[in-house]
């Protein structure tokens, strides 16, 4: 087993969710962690939990936007240019429209978070982690990075980019120790499609109704086993679905 204790663990989008669970999961393991997210009383939130149940967890907070120019400069400071672990969670989609209905700020919100800030991150800290000999890297990708559906193509067409850039990675890293990694769910019920539909909670609340999704524990879980692998394994990537989902458009929901 690769052991955990006392690594640095950076997490993006570690508010709510997915991140904030792999932070608690983390914790527990004994990692310092460096939680980044816009929403400060939601980490704070977030830190709050951790200490509770760990009280001796090193955590440091970076509120900011994964996209403001000021980000790298800051991590640098502040971890002294030491990441073992990256986390790229941070990712959001915008919208079900059509693409000629579609939103071209939507779309660059997209692009900006689940494009260019996970490869920016990842080209600050890899060299870091070449440095030191070792790091261990997990993009969040989805479902989507792998089929496609009606109203979802600039989301796809980013998690298509994610998987693309992390297999080239993981090739132009091999026999560095860097092990590179992803995680591709289908249906996690956290804020995402509370944001996909812009605060509209019918509308998110149905996306889950009368079905069981996963959870962000359960993403978490995952992850962590993929970083405890002992270092001569990698794995590559996991893609996780709900058993009542069968792809991103055929889902199975019990009747009331």
């Amino acid at each position: 087993m690769n052991k955990l204790q006392n690594k640095s663990a950076l997490i993006t989008g570690a508010s709510s969710g997915i991140g904030k669970a792999m932070a608690l999961s983390l914790a527990s393991r004994g990692c310092n962690l460096y939680l980044l997210a816009r929403r400060e009383g939601m980490l704070k939130l977030t830190e709050k939990e951790i200490l509770d149940l760990y009280p001796t967890t090193k955590i440091h907070l970076i509120v900011s936007d994964v996209l403001d120019p000021a980000l790298p400069s800051k991590l640098a400071a502040l971890t002294g240019e030491k990441v073992d672990i990256l986390i790229n969670n941070a990712g959001l989609a915008l919208g079900k429209d059509r693409v000629e209905e579609s939103s071209l700020q939507d779309w660059d919100a997209m692009i900006g978070t689940n494009i260019t800030a996970n490869f920016r991150l990842v080209h600050l800290v890899l060299p870091w982690m070449l440095k030191s000999g070792e790091g261990d890297i997990i993009n969040l990708c989805s479902v989507a990075g792998h089929y496609t559906y009606s109203g979802g193509a600039v989301y796809c067409a980013t998690k298509h980019a994610v998987k693309a850039f992390t297999r080239v990675l993981r090739e132009e890293t091999c026999g560095k120790n860097i092990r590179v990694m992803q995680i591709s769910p289908g249906m996690v019920d956290t804020e995402f499609s509370k944001v996909r539909f812009k605060g509209d909670e019918s509308s998110a609340d149905a996306v889950y109704s009368h079905m069981t999704p996963l959870h962000g524990e359960d993403i978490a879980r995952m992850m962590t086993f993929m970083l405890e692998q002992p270092r001569h394994v990698v794995i590559d990537e996991i893609i996780t679905m709900p058993t009542d989902q069968g792809s991103p458009t055929t889902v199975s929901r019990k009747s009331v």
